[in-house]
């Protein structure tokens, strides 16, 4: 509601009806808080979760009651994540089709309602990813022929983002003639936003990040390479496993629940994939993913 009362305050202040410069710059105002607001609300769902898993721990004794405290968590703030996310969705469907029909809608705000609309799918994927993960379940997919370049330059994007706020820098190398993937769009769309997203939180002010794509026959191989405080030998044995994380990474980023790699690892696997960690503590990581490549025939039947 909180989102709705600032658009509501937006349209009431600063638009007359026959202004429509005024509708213009109330809209690009209210797209400018949604963006920030989605962009923000995987780190705000992280602090959430392991606020309360932490309070929920605390009263748990034993490895089975704490896994157990920690799926009812997920359950609850999974949960609350419903509202706010529609309310979100909603309101850049309908800011679109308003300027749209009265033929207000600027050029410049393509990329911004582009950009609101994928944080706000990537977090209601994570909803449901959350949701399974409590039910120890996995969510169903819909493996098909993907364009790979399409997905992993909007993750880019999105991306960089966070990695400005760090002076992180990103390079990208994937050709937009690649060979299709197969897989599903919102686990592919998982993978390479946990991937990115811990590399970024992980790589000190001034690192940098480069993903690179390539066809190596039967699969297309993505590669993301960090210069961040890397993984020992010891903890890439469990690097995979819920609700773990490793020392080094909770002095660096206090808040996290250890999900992403866990969550990332079973959806390469159900499409038929796999990842791979190189890695050495102080210098930096390296996860590549292998997902079968899809028959070109296939495609343009």
């Amino acid at each position: 509601m909180e989102i709705k009362a600032i658009h509501d305050a937006a349209v009431s202040e600063l638009i007359n009806d026959d202004d429509s410069d005024s509708l213009v710059a109330a809209h690009r105002l209210l797209l400018e808080v949604l963006f920030a607001y989605g962009a923000a609300y995987s780190a705000i769902t992280e602090r959430l979760l392991a606020d309360a898993d932490a309070a929920e721990l605390a009263r748990a004794e034993g490895a089975e009651v704490a896994e157990q405290s920690r799926l009812a968590v997920l359950a609850g703030v999974s949960h609350e994540l419903g509202n706010p996310l529609m309310i979100v969705k909603v309101n850049v469907a309908s800011i679109r089709k308003f300027l749209e029909e009265r033929g207000n809608w600027p050029e410049d705000l393509n990329q911004r309602e582009a950009d609101v609309s994928f944080a706000v799918e990537r977090m209601m994927i994570l909803r449901e990813e959350l949701l399974a993960a409590s039910r120890n379940e996995q969510r169903e997919l819909d493996v098909v022929p993907q364009p790979l370049h399409h997905t992993l330059r909007r993750v880019v994007r999105w991306g960089r983002l966070s990695a400005d706020e760090k002076a992180i820098q990103i390079t990208e190398d994937c050709a937009a003639d690649l060979p299709y993937v197969l897989a599903d769009e919102g686990a592919l769309q998982s993978i390479f936003t946990n991937l990115l997203s811990n590399a970024v939180r992980y790589t000190g002010r001034g690192g940098s990040i480069e993903v690179r794509a390539w066809h190596e026959p039967p699969n297309l191989l993505i590669a993301f390479t960090d210069s961040g405080i890397g993984i020992s030998e010891e903890d890439q044995l469990r690097i995979y496993e819920r609700f773990f994380r490793t020392e080094e990474g909770k002095n660096a980023v206090v808040f996290g629940i250890g999900l992403g790699l866990a969550i990332t690892r079973d959806l390469v696997s159900s499409m038929g994939g796999t990842i791979t960690v190189e890695s050495q503590l102080g210098s930096g990581s390296t996860f590549t993913v292998a997902l079968p490549a899809a028959d070109l025939s296939t495609v343009l039947d």
